[in-house]
């Protein structure tokens, strides 16, 4: 779905997050990496690496010092959300600790960052932020 779309779609009454929940997972990835992309980050998708485990990160976005670890998450409204975010957050978390101390070192950061279809009661748990797709922008301009 392109972004035409998807305007025109909210111009004729539809919320973001109803126009969003038409799009495949693979849209959605592609969606969150236009976004870093549009901030100038030079973005990776299903970067996977191995060190006593095997971890896959969505997208790494990177730019000057920072690099977003990005865990995408297209889930449905439902019950058992938000333990089911704290513990998609622990487990980025990891991958990014792994990441940062295998991969990256100590001359750049590594955020761990968890974006939602909708808009969540729960905006970081333990160091990952979680910011739905729609803010987004906004997030990147305010970090």
């Amino acid at each position: 779905m392109k972004i035409e779309e998807i305007e025109n779609l909210i111009r004729s009454g539809k919320t973001v997050e109803e126009v969003l929940s038409f799009i495949s997972w693979k849209e959605f990835e592609e969606k969150v990496e236009e976004i870093f992309r549009i901030h100038n980050f030079k973005t990776i998708r299903n970067f996977r690496f191995k060190t006593a485990k095997r971890f896959e990160i969505d997208i790494i976005a990177e730019k000057r010092d920072l690099v977003f670890a990005v865990d995408c998450k297209q889930w449905n409204k439902g019950r058992y959300k938000i333990s089911a975010l704290k513990k998609a957050a622990e487990r980025n978390l990891e991958r990014a600790k792994e990441l940062q101390n295998t991969l990256i070192g100590r001359n750049k950061k590594v955020i761990p960052i968890i974006i939602t279809l909708f808009d969540e009661t729960i905006y970081e748990h333990n160091g990952v932020f979680i910011v739905p797709l729609f803010k987004l922008n906004s997030f990147l301009l305010e970090f």
